[in-house]
């Protein structure tokens, strides 16, 4: 197993974007005509420059948009998700302070892919003032392993993903790992999953998944909305049909063809 653990371990980073350096801590906020704001999140390993695809088209469509940059490797899971907790609420005082924006209209979105989902789940967990305001939108998780990665727990049964950092190591299916001592959200959510997997992982599932989460971890109890995409993990941060659905859903609470019924 450790042979062939070595062997997929660059894979992994290849398709994660763990071989690449992370960037600064770098918040872009673009301004537009409307007064929503979209946060987006990125996954493990990846910078905000990883979501430059669907930020600039969910702008394109008028929102306001503000991409958020934190460390995923090598960092304990405390430092990710206090670094991510400063990035947002960054974002969040953007919108506060821009004189233009100051109606009644004023609506705040989050977007998470992979491991962006549950940063989100755990910041409005620990912030029910803003989940329970008139500010609060919709929020989309995009392949994000809401019951953990069966990927991690494949590398967990050896010294490999322990080289990634604690936050890495915390997304396993474990009773005990981060996703899955999380609280459900208990606000308004729709899912995408993907259903195209990397040949080399499609050992390590049992079922449909995108190649590093299963469909079946993807999903939340209260989902609001659920949407399957024949497209692999990374690509689904850099999608056109993918960030469409999201700003369908976004603006009418569904991913409009997609229904619960794929379920």
């Amino acid at each position: 197993m450790k042979w062939i653990s070595v062997i997929l371990l660059p894979l992994l980073l290849s398709v994660s974007g763990c071989s690449k350096p992370e960037s600064e801590q770098v918040v872009t906020f673009n301004s537009s005509a409307t007064d929503e704001q979209v946060i987006i999140i990125h996954g493990l390993g990846r910078s905000s420059w990883s979501m430059k695809t669907m930020s600039e088209l969910i702008e394109e469509r008028g929102y306001q948009v503000c991409v958020v940059d934190y460390p995923t490797i090598r960092q304990s899971l405390d430092h990710t998700l206090d670094s991510s907790t400063q990035e947002i609420e960054r974002c969040l005082a953007k919108l506060a302070s821009n004189p233009e924006q100051s109606t009644n209209r004023q609506k705040v979105h989050f977007v998470g892919h992979s491991l962006g989902g549950l940063v989100i789940r755990s910041y409005l967990a620990s912030h029910p003032r803003l989940v329970n305001s008139d500010k609060m939108g919709e929020v989309v998780f995009v392949g994000t392993p809401n019951q953990g990665s069966d990927v991690a727990d494949f590398f967990a049964r050896s010294w490999l993903l322990s080289t990634l950092g604690e936050t890495a190591e915390s997304l396993t299916t474990h009773n005990d790992s981060f996703p899955n001592q999380l609280p459900q959200p208990n606000y308004d959510f729709g899912v995408i999953a993907g259903t195209a997997s990397y040949p080399l992982f499609n050992g390590l599932f049992d079922e449909p998944n995108d190649g590093l989460v299963s469909v079946n971890s993807t999903k939340l109890t209260g989902m609001k909305d659920f949407a399957l995409v024949d497209r692999k993990h990374d690509r689904l941060r850099r999608d056109p049909h993918v960030t469409e659905l999201i700003v369908n859903y976004i603006s009418t609470g569904t991913f409009a063809s997609h229904s619960l019924k794929e379920m």
